[in-house]
């Protein structure tokens, strides 16, 4: 399994689309809840998108646009004489907001019209989402949702295949050096790491590893290793019966009360309480 497929698998979150309308001009829509990210899909017509620190972003048919952190923004056409637009728009609610794949996007991403149909999957993908919308069939809400599964997956594809991040454990996956350590680290997470073997598998010093992963990933190299361990251990405790210290030896912990004393650190409840409210 590749890298990007591992992050994504661990990084838990529920997605949903709320929205399929057709709108006729002047019009405007808000959305300003900072604990879920969104994304508008612009089926026919043309908007605008005015954010809170005042950009103007001009949206046409075709078009998607995502807000990872969902910044305050209002979606509109102002224009008289009733033209029409049709939007579905959807939201992504994430267990951790904070993580370092989150953290790594921009506040959005617009994807035009014109770049999507340079990407044949993404653009069928798209296709799919506005057809679904407007079918009107039954367990349409259902097949819905897990489309907008699969499009956030196609968002983070598209954001790595175009190099577009500086920071972030997405620049760190397109750094020839960090990725090799990123790479082996994501294969073997119970393999006892520590700065100095990952520096090894990156070809590197020690120190300049060390510095560079900070500064490119903006977290420590045992920070990173600590916080993915947890996620991926999360979503096995939660989705399987393997007992906890079996669990706690595959993620690089000797016994079950370290790996409990960390687990407890990074989500605030025991391991087995977490399993409990699972179930």
């Amino acid at each position: 399994m590749d890298i990007i497929s591992k992050i994504l698998q661990s990084l838990h979150f529920d997605a949903n689309i709320y929205l399929h309308s057709e709108f006729c001009s002047p019009w405007g829509l808000q959305s300003d809840n900072p604990s879920v990210g969104t994304f508008h899909v612009i089926a026919y017509g043309h908007c605008t998108i005015q954010t809170e620190n005042n950009l103007h972003i001009s949206l046409n048919a075709g078009d998607l646009i995502f807000f990872p952190k969902n910044i305050k923004h209002k979606i509109e056409n102002t224009s008289e004489g009733g033209i029409s637009t049709t939007l579905i728009c959807g939201s992504y609610q994430f267990s951790d907001a904070h993580s370092p794949l989150i953290s790594a996007l921009p506040d959005f991403i617009h994807i035009k019209a014109n770049e999507l149909g340079q990407l044949s999957w993404f653009e069928s993908l798209i296709k799919q989402i506005v057809n679904e919308a407007e079918s009107g069939t039954e367990g349409r809400s259902l097949i819905l949702d897990k489309l907008a599964e699969i499009l956030f997956v196609y968002i983070i594809r598209y954001y790595v295949l175009a190099s577009k991040s500086n920071h972030g454990v997405l620049a760190g996956l397109a750094d020839k050096q960090l990725s090799k350590a990123l790479f082996v680290f994501h294969n073997d997470m119970g393999n006892p790491w520590s700065v100095e073997t990952l520096a090894q598998h990156a070809l590197m010093s020690r120190s300049a590893f060390s510095d560079k992963f900070a500064e490119v990933i903006q977290m420590t190299p045992m920070q990173y290793v600590t916080y993915w361990r947890m996620q991926c251990a999360y979503n096995q405790l939660t989705s399987t019966n393997t007992p906890i210290i079996s669990i706690a030896l595959d993620h690089g912990y000797k016994s079950e009360a370290a790996f409990s004393k960390v687990f407890k650190k990074q989500f605030a409840i025991s391991p087995g309480k977490a399993r409990k409210l699972k179930q």
